[in-house]
């Protein structure tokens, strides 16, 4: 399998790190507006989805600075990635925003919309930081 859309739905984190686990070569994994599981699987899809290109989380309240994080550090393979309407919550700061500036220089896509926190220094390296390396 190479792309899975699980939208809006409650998902233990035992059923998400197994299918994960079973689909090393996903591409594509939308998780828009599913809920039930914390930020550990989406550490694992950084880990073990090493040819991950478009990861969407909007609304997942699971993500956190150690999973943004995780996956600048795990998935060099990313075009597309989409953390949409986390509605100003402080689990995502400048520093994570800056990491994902800093390790994809083939990023095609980020939305940040209505993130709150992110300030002028992250929108700053997202303009122009990749270029400054």
């Amino acid at each position: 399998m190479v792309y899975l859309k699980l939208v809006g739905l409650k998902i233990s984190e035992k059923l998400l790190s197994t299918i994960l686990h079973s689909c090393p070569d996903i591409n594509f994994l939308i998780l828009d507006q599913s809920h039930g599981f914390s930020n550990i699987p989406i550490i694992e899809i950084a880990k073990y989805c090493p040819k991950l290109l478009h990861l969407s989380l909007d609304m997942c309240t699971a993500i956190t600075d150690r999973c943004v994080s995780e996956i600048a550090q795990s998935c060099p393979n990313l075009k597309y990635i989409i953390y949409l309407n986390l509605n100003g919550q402080p689990s995502i700061n400048d520093e994570s925003i800056c990491a994902i500036a800093y390790s994809y220089v083939n990023l095609q896509h980020l939305d940040l919309s209505f993130n709150k926190i992110i300030m002028d220094e992250a929108i700053y390296v997202i303009a122009t930081g990749y270029l400054d390396m």
